[in-house]
């Protein structure tokens, strides 16, 4: 509301009528409407006498029409009305005639008050930071030496063309350097800023010293208005071939020692994290990096094993030894090679890699890099023989991954990951494949900048990798292909040929896939339908290469099947054939599910899981992909596929390869967008609120008592690799209801806690109990109704429950207000219908008659492996929508960018090219999330609608090949954010944010994070070290363990394991032997995975108690790529967890008995590294303890089937 003033005196400025307002505006009655309300003033100008402020009228204008009312009630003209003085005249207020001006009132109804005072100093600190600069005459790249020597290796002379300064809206130090008419950016961002110095030299040249974490961005100005261009090196002396080295030590030499007081009093204003120091930097030019030492060790690589030179080269790549050590350690390598072999040699360069990289940051170390691999090299040989800790899974593989970020080219690995159609078909050469990731730096992934050009930044950086070839370590790599999961990650596959013996090459490999293109005449299938192949197919690149990434699908391999056993049926479609019941989704025998079943239970679970079946699987088998669902009909070992799933001819492949089996349900999890839609639809805060605090209370409460912590870790799916919940339960039922003297433990609660209450801040995770996340199906019987489903869930643990009666059901991401739908659960089955005789237990099964299948109106859907939200209103009335339901978006497929002659692999890579830089779903639903807060029309802003139109089309790109213009993409309603969208490195308080009054922005308020450094006192871990003690001395530890310094834990276990005193328990040599080296293996393995998964090497590796729990406390601006390296520490901890207790359990046909004499020496073991405080011993224990209690339940169960 707009209030008229007038009578101000002439002499009050702005300032002073502004200051007299908030006085009364911020106490009672108005503060209780807003504590800190905010209001704009305006004095209206003068146009007769110049010389005056204002003429002595105004307006200023409130937030709501309520609180001018209230104002002008106390403020108004007339008798006993209140009164505000402006020197001696009394101001006057009248209701405006006006209507506020919109802008304003968004401003202001956003934004909480600041006095004109603070406002000014405000505009002054950004008028310095924009025009105050320091003037730099020499600029220098080198490397941090461990003996705090700074080695030059790049510099140049810069006097009168080179200065420092300050860009406060992009939060970055800026140094700018002109040649001739270009000027040149390195671009540091405040918080890459490690470690910064301002000091005077020994020579008395004022120096400003910069470490950063990860390497600038080097830029080049194009002109006015257009954006700058992104560079890999610096135009100046020796950079080119010492950027990807030394872009992280920055030395520059100030004109005058004036500037470092500018620098030091910029830092200040810039409110910078870190303040500069004054401590003297060394220097030396050592060369390092010179082009003499390259060639040197270049030549060298060429002469070692490949796999052996690819450790080599990672370590430089890395930055954990400079070329000059490495070449002086060659020498030691290549003989190492030739005593004992690459296995070994390969083992001892790992274990290198992880003590070199402590010499930087452990003060206690001074051994030089010579001294170190000579270490390790003992270490290693100390352990005897290599443990294989790979799990007996066929597919699973050792991958090699390559970063390449616009500065360098970083190498990890080898991890074991799942593999793929093609990895399997050449297990033997699988060193010949690298999965190379595009990444800017610091791993994270290019982010859409309108400054920079990243069109031609990406095809200039990438475009040689993927078009000639990628070198490493002597050996080139050239494109091959990509997944869909993969592609979304910026990362492709790469081959080398492999010389001699059965060489290929990637068209070696793209031509034995499959046919594309023509489809033979004995190729076709005994359809009805006409759409059995797209003739069209290969010249879509988009869609050539998503056929293709088919078999670059990471799965299982599972079992065969013949010609014979593959039958064909038709899809089921509407009467009018716009829609398909059935796309994506075919069936099979219950014999071929059981037979599948356990072949997983023997790859995946281990040898003695004793899980049922699962009614569903996500597979690739010959060129078709999608679901099988049982179909208890057919008889013997049948698969049964329908031409929606057949995308290629394939019929060599007739493996079933198994990408997920739902034999388990998912809780259901509300998340940011399904919210903003569900208070669209008329579901009130309150009921989120509900959930959220439950969560809250159920989360603190977990750290009561073991089982709630098992119910806890189990619900939110932490702590799975080291399968925690179920240890948990265990140690409850054996009556430990806490472990208050176990520090770890604690730990590993908070950081669970932690994780917990970060994902319910940052995401709004919030569980609803009774509501599932299931696959989806068709009711090939025809038994369902239109909007009718069936679902059957069978947890685990539990009884089988049939949900009935309307179920809210939505498919994520949700976008459009039709993206969530009501439909009707039919319930428990009438006896001998086809449900009762096979409920397909934790899936959801949609009906194949109607006019449209309902999963096609959840944003898209099909049933080739989406996942389906279920929320039955029947038990959970609070969720049912007031508004009426909202018509599902039509998705028409977006069109398909064709070409007039067939794709080549060079299209494919143009596309991934093309696809990096533009690919926008993730701007598109971000916006959508702000615009539908900013808007007074939420969800159903008409910005909101046609976004979710363009994510569609978004969502489809990847297969169409077309891109959404970002042009077409509607802007933000305002420049300032709600508070919620503020990455969680940046102040929330700060200007550019505004309180968000939605559901979700109250939701995120109402969490508040406890300190993460607090609960992580201690970033780095002790490296893991071989135990100087040998195996018999080891052995008399063990036997003669006492018992009195055992905790409560370790008294329980010993207790619990009474009743099996007839078992053997003596130690020997042999048996400590193997023990002491598959801990040594597994704490080695563990570490390597824990500093592969950081998201800051400057911080250290992850803690045991983060790998245990599956999470990563580090902050980061990018919260995808937390995301993805959790799921990436999740899957490798699971290999080394199952590899563990396979080996514990021994052969196929060792007794239970043998398998619980190993894991009891494995936890006291770890009870003795424990006390050492040795890495990976803690996490060690709790596996060992796991296999104890798997191992007593054989027992038991072998002991009841000899009395039976």
């Amino acid at each position: 509301m707009e209030i008229y003033m007038s009578n101000i005196s002439w002499t009050a400025h702005r300032i002073q009528v502004t200051d007299a307002l908030a006085a009364v505006l911020h106490k009672p009655p108005f503060a209780s409407l807003s504590p800190s309300m905010n209001f704009y003033v305006r004095l209206f100008k003068d146009q007769r006498v110049v010389h005056r402020n204002h003429s002595g009228c105004g307006v200023f204008t409130l937030p709501t029409k309520d609180v001018g009312n209230l104002f002008l009630s106390e403020y108004g003209e007339g008798l006993g009305y209140k009164s505000i003085f402006l020197g001696s005249r009394k101001v006057r207020f009248a209701p405006s005639k006006r209507y506020p001006r919109q802008d304003v009132l968004e401003i202001i109804t956003r934004t909480s008050f600041l006095s004109p005072v603070v406002i000014d100093e405000q505009i002054e600190r950004a008028r310095r930071l924009d025009t105050e600069f320091v003037h730099i005459n020499v600029l220098q790249f080198g490397w941090e030496c461990r003996d705090y020597v700074f080695s030059i290796e790049s510099e140049e002379s810069c006097e009168h063309s080179c200065f420092l300064c300050f860009n406060e809206e992009r939060r970055e130090l800026q140094i700018k350097l002109s040649r001739a008419s270009e000027t040149f950016i390195v671009a540091i961002r405040f918080s890459h800023i490690q470690y910064l110095s301002a000091h005077v030299a020994l020579s008395s040249d004022p120096v400003i010293y910069l470490s950063l974490e990860v390497p600038p961005s080097y830029e080049k100005e194009m002109g006015p208005s257009q954006p700058r261009k992104r560079l890999s090196f610096l135009p100046i002396a020796d950079h080119e071939r010492v950027a990807p080295y030394c872009s992280q030590s920055i030395r520059l030499i100030c004109s005058s020692l004036s500037g470092l007081t500018t620098f030091r009093n910029l830092c200040k204003l810039a409110k910078l994290h870190i303040s500069p120091v004054d401590d003297q930097v060394v220097i030396e030019h050592r060369e390092l990096f010179s082009q003499a030492v390259i060639d040197t060790l270049e030549e060298h690589l060429r002469r070692l094993n490949w796999v052996i030179a690819f450790q080599v080269e990672a370590l430089v790549k890395e930055g954990y030894v400079n070329v000059r050590e490495m070449i002086r350690v060659l020498y030691s390598i290549q003989t190492l090679v030739r005593q004992r072999g690459k296995e070994f040699t390969i083992a001892v360069l790992r274990h290198f890699k992880q003590r070199v990289m402590a010499l930087f940051w452990d003060p206690d170390t001074e051994t030089d890099v010579l001294e170190c691999f000579k270490v390790s090299e003992a270490e290693c040989r100390r352990r005897h023989t290599l443990i294989n800790l790979a799990p007996l899974d066929s597919s699973l593989f050792n991958a090699l991954h390559v970063t390449i970020t616009p500065t360098t080219i970083l190498l990890e690995g080898p991890f074991l990951e799942r593999s793929n159609r093609v990895i399997r078909s050449y297990m033997e050469q699988q060193d010949s494949f690298i999965r190379v990731n595009f990444a800017d730096e610091g791993h994270l992934q290019f982010r859409f900048d309108r400054e920079i050009n990243g069109v031609d930044f990406i095809r200039d950086r990438i475009g040689p990798f993927l078009l000639n070839g990628l070198q490493i370590a002597g050996r080139t790599f050239h494109f091959l292909a990509y997944s869909q999961s993969a592609l979304k990650e910026h990362a492709v596959w790469l081959v080398s040929g492999s010389p001699g013996g059965n060489y290929v090459d990637a068209s070696v490999i793209i031509n034995s896939l499959g046919v594309f293109d023509e489809l033979p005449f004995n190729h076709k299938l005994p359809f009805d339908d006409k759409l059995i192949f797209d003739t069209k197919l290969i010249y879509c690149p988009a869609r050539y290469a998503a056929r293709l990434s088919q078999a670059f699908t990471a799965t299982d391999a599972s079992v065969s099947v013949g010609a014979d056993e593959i039958f064909y049926e038709d899809d089921i479609h509407t009467t009018s054939k716009d829609y398909c019941f059935t796309d994506g989704v075919g069936t099979f025998s219950t014999e071929l599910a059981r037979e599948i079943g356990r072949n997983l239970k023997t790859s995946r679970r281990g040898r003695r899981s004793k899980q049922e079946f699962p009614p569903a699987i996500q597979i690739r088998l010959m060129g078709s992909k999608g679901m099988l669902s049982v179909n208890h009909k057919l008889r013997g070992r049948a698969v049964v596929l329908r031409p929606s799933m057949i995308k290629f001819i394939a019929q060599q492949f007739t493996q079933i390869e198994i990408a997920r089996a739902f034999d388990r349900p998912t809780p259901y999890f509300l998340n940011r967008p399904l919210i903003m839609l569900l208070e669209g639809l008329g579901v009130p805060y309150e009921v989120f609120e509900i959930y959220q605090k439950k969560t809250i209370e159920d989360t603190r409460r977990s750290t009561e008592t073991l089982e709630q912590a098992a119910r806890l870790f189990e619900g939110h799916g932490l702590g799975t690799s080291f399968r925690l919940a179920s240890v948990l339960l265990n140690l409850s039922k054996l009556g430990l209801d806490t472990l208050p003297d176990d520090t770890f433990f604690t730990r590993v609660l908070e950081y669970g806690v932690y994780h917990i209450l970060r994902e319910l801040k940052n995401h709004a995770r919030i569980p609803v109990p009774g509501a599932w996340t299931l696959v989806g199906v068709a009711d090939i019987h025809k038994y369902l109704q239109p909007n009718q489903i069936f679902v059957c869930i069978k947890p685990i643990h539990g009884a089988i429950e049939y949900l009935e009666g309307p179920v809210l059901i939505s498919r994520s991401p949700t976008i459009h207000p039709g993206d969530v739908q009501v439909a009707h659960a039919i319930g428990k089955p009438p006896k001998n219908s086809c449900f009762a005789i096979e409920p397909l237990p934790n899936t959801v099964v949609f009906s194949v008659v109607g006019d449209r299948p309902l999963p096609s109106a959840l944003g898209g859907g099909d049933l080739d492996g989406d996942l389906y939200n279920i929320l039955p209103l029947q038990n959970l009335p609070e969720f049912s929508p007031t508004h009426p339901p909202y018509s599902p978006a039509k998705y028409a497929p977006a069109p398909k960018k064709m070409l007039d002659r067939p794709s080549t692999m060079k299209d494919v890579a143009e596309f991934v090219m093309e696809f990096i830089s533009s690919d926008v779903v993730g701007i598109i639903a971000i916006n959508w999330l702000i615009i539908a807060d900013q808007s007074p029309d939420g969800i159903l802003d008409k910005d909101c609608l046609a976004l979710a139109s363009l994510h569609s089309d978004a969502v489809d790109y990847p297969k169409s090949g077309q891109p959404v213009a970002v042009e077409k993409i509607p802007r933000l309603k305002s420049r300032l954010k709600p508070d919620w969208n503020a990455p969680e490195t940046v102040n929330v308080n700060s200007e550019k944010y505004y309180p968000s009054q939605r559901a979700i922005g109250k939701l995120f308020r109402d969490i508040k994070l406890p300190n993460p450094i607090k609960i992580k006192s201690q970033r780095r871990a002790r490296r893991p070290t071989q135990n100087q003690q040998s195996d018999d001395r080891l052995a008399d530890t063990l036997s003669t363990l006492n018992i009195l310094e055992a905790n409560n834990l370790e008294l329980t276990i010993q207790n619990y394991l009474e009743e099996f005193t007839g078992l053997d328990f003596t130690r020997n040599r042999h048996e400590v032997e193997n023990v002491s080296q598959l801990f040594a293996q597994y704490a080695e393995e563990l570490y390597n995975i824990c500093s592969a998964c950081t998201l800051s090497h400057s911080q250290g590796i992850l803690t045991e108690q983060e790998a245990m729990v599956g999470t990563i406390l580090q902050k980061t601006s990018q919260p995808r790529k937390r995301k993805d390296t959790m799921s990436k520490l999740r899957e490798q901890t699971d290999i080394l967890v199952r590899g563990i207790r396979q080996e514990l359990a021994g052969d196929p046909g060792e007794t239970p008995k043998a398998f619980l004499q190993r894991s009891w020496l494995a936890w006291e073991l770890a009870t003795v590294k424990k006390r050492s405080k040795e890495f990976g011993a803690e996490s060690f224990a709790w596996v060992s303890l796991g296999a104890i209690f798997e191992a007593v339940k054989e027992l038991k169960e072998a002991i009841v089937e000899e009395d039976l």
